[in-house]
């Protein structure tokens, strides 16, 4: 004799799992918005020691190399030079994510780590940034939608486009061609 009604078990077992599945998803964009916190964050203090920093002949161009090696000495994961590379482009490229850092970090202690930046409220999408229609979105927004790994996609898409323009207009017509063709 069975403990549970069948059909009361699959509800059981359908309210354990959907509960597991959205749980599951917050906690995976709270890790992924905590890290490219962390990551922005690490991109503002390579600038600001570029730009202030009294060590900075010391390490020259060899900060990023530095930096990676003494990281990964204190058990820090995830910052090896590329990364770090990756970092101050986020930084450089989206400065105005400083107001929604600023509420991510809710105490004072957590806040000390902010330096005194230039206060923008609105990120100007990456790829639409050279054009003529910019479009503006909340930082808040593009943080809790965005994963670091696709700032940086957008960052490498907006370059491409701005240094191989010609190259992919080429290709475009290329392309329109190359249809026409085919439906001969």
């Amino acid at each position: 004799m069975p403990l549970i009604k069948q059909n009361n078990f699959e509800e059981l077992i359908n309210n354990v799992y959907q509960t597991h599945c959205i749980l599951q998803a917050n906690a995976t964009r709270a890790i992924n918005l905590n890290l490219t916190v962390r990551n922005w964050l690490v991109g503002c203090y390579i600038v600001e020691f570029e730009q202030n920093g009294e060590d900075r002949a010391k390490y020259g161009t060899r900060l990023l190399e530095e930096m990676a090696k003494s990281v990964k000495e204190k058990g820090v994961k995830g910052l090896n030079l590329r990364t770090l590379r990756n970092c101050r482009i986020l930084y450089v490229t989206y400065p105005q994510i400083r107001q929604t850092v600023s509420a991510e970090l809710k105490n004072e202690q957590q806040l000390s780590v902010l330096p005194a930046l230039a206060d923008d409220t609105n990120i100007r999408l990456t790829v639409s940034a050279k054009s003529d229609e910019e479009m503006v979105l909340p930082p808040e927004l593009l943080l809790t939608r965005l994963t670091f790994s696709h700032f940086i996609e957008l960052i490498r898409v907006d370059d491409d486009l701005s240094t191989n323009k010609e190259a992919i207009i080429a290709k475009i017509k290329n392309l329109k061609s190359d249809c026409a063709d085919r439906r001969d």
